[in-house]
């Protein structure tokens, strides 16, 4: 735990790709708006208790609003020279606040290996580092073989941290707007996706210890949804193996279709389930 101050330092063109990685509609922008609460809320999560200070936020987009806590550093087009201009200024910063802010805690939105220097010697300072990832940090092995490059600006921060879906939603989807996930609610996957998604928790779940398979049980028996990190290894696991994303509908029923498997119940008892009977677990 840190009772410094926390800054984010955002490169929104990380954030952008990192959003159309994780939600099912295409993104070509954020909602700056809600960008300072999302940060305030991962610094939480990273350990900063002396809270938010204000959100830096690095792009190449023109700026059309201001916003409360949210300071714009404009920075060339990536394509013009692969980001260096980025990395300098989001690197300077980083060591400026290092020098300057006693314990500050550094929550930064960026897979550039080239930080790495810059992050290494606002840690010698004494400042904590946290990067903003995804649910692909749970697998890290795998992320490691994938993603060599990111994988190494991981293991140089104190902390990771992953944004959860309501977050994805607050910075995605303009405010009042109804997400294109939930709009697309009552077009319930095929029997051929039924039958891949089938096949694959089968194959998780007959991959879990007779231990693991009680733990799981009892869990389930006592909550509503799936436990966490269970929901998060399955969906890991399917996007992998499909190759994509899945929208709302298609999460909620692999989520019934493992705690059928799981507990035995009936499918047709879980069609439709209330709101409150979904899982919080991140995506």
């Amino acid at each position: 735990m840190s009772t410094g101050p926390a800054i984010a330092l955002v490169d929104e063109r990380y954030l952008i790709w990192l959003a159309s990685q994780t939600v099912s509609a295409p993104v070509r922008t954020l909602q700056r708006g809600a960008l300072h609460g999302v940060m305030a809320q991962l610094a939480r999560a990273g350990g900063a208790e002396g809270g938010l200070l204000r959100t830096v936020l690095f792009t190449d987009q023109a700026c059309t609003e201001l916003h409360d806590d949210v300071v714009i550093r404009t920075v060339p087009a990536h394509a013009s020279d692969g980001g260096l201009s980025l990395v300098r200024a989001l690197g300077g910063e980083l060591a400026q606040l290092a020098r300057h802010q006693p314990g500050v805690t550094l929550i930064v939105a960026s897979d550039d290996e080239r930080l790495i220097p810059y992050i290494d010697e606002a840690q010698w300072r004494g400042a904590r580092v946290v990067l903003v990832a995804d649910d692909s940090v749970h697998d890290f092995a795998r992320l490691s073989a994938d993603d060599p490059s990111w994988a190494r600006l991981l293991l140089q921060a104190d902390r990771r941290v992953a944004l959860s879906p309501a977050a994805w939603d607050a910075l995605t989807q303009p405010a009042g707007a109804e997400s294109t996930d939930a709009g697309r609610e009552a077009d319930q996957p095929d029997e051929h996706w039924r039958a891949e998604v089938a096949r694959i928790i089968d194959q998780w779940w007959s991959a879990q210890t007779d231990d693991e398979r009680i733990d799981l049980t009892a869990a389930m028996r006592v909550q509503q949804g799936v436990p966490a990190e269970a929901d998060r290894s399955i969906l890991m696991q399917v996007r992998r193996e499909l190759g994509r994303n899945l929208s709302f509908a298609e999460k909620r029923l692999m989520r019934e279709m493992v705690r059928h498997i799981v507990l035995g119940e009936d499918a047709a008892s879980a069609e439709a389930p209330a709101p409150e009977a979904l899982p919080v677990a991140q995506d």
